[in-house]
């Protein structure tokens, strides 16, 4: 759990890092990841049986293989942003910014949540795979 935690860190600090502009840009990256994250704190926040969080968690997982490719494309086109120090954006990306800091403390609520249910086997089995998809961003 600490671990799925942590990874979702990296890659919320990832996309901030990485923020400039062209073509795909870290912009739009970053707001389709935040719109991926608040889907799955959404279904988390109203799943009220393991069966629920399996769903979410797959939805969840399927959706960020997909943006996998341009995080990572990202990177590729603007390695120097990676160590950025501090993680500070350019005042013309403070929107998302705030619109991470709204989402970081909702993550704390979901962890909760999968505590609940996280010794179910499907549950358990879901968390396998989206740590499995996770892994891609590391």
């Amino acid at each position: 759990m600490k671990r799925l935690f942590s990874i979702l860190t990296i890659i919320s600090l990832f996309l901030i890092l990485s923020a400039c502009g062209g073509g795909d840009t870290p912009k739009s990256v970053m707001n389709d990841y935040f719109n991926v994250m608040e889907g799955y704190l959404n279904g988390m926040e109203k799943a009220d049986s393991a069966d629920d969080i399996v769903g979410v968690i797959e939805t969840f997982s399927n959706k960020m293989k997909t943006l996998a490719p341009r995080m990572k494309s990202m990177m590729e086109k603007h390695p120097e942003l990676k160590g950025m120090k501090g993680g500070k954006l350019p005042e013309e990306y403070k929107e998302l910014n705030d619109r991470m800091q709204k989402i970081m403390p909702r993550m704390m609520g979901v962890f909760g949540k999968m505590m609940k249910y996280g010794n179910d086997p499907k549950v358990k089995e879901a968390q396998k795979n989206l740590q499995e998809a996770m892994s891609s961003f590391e």
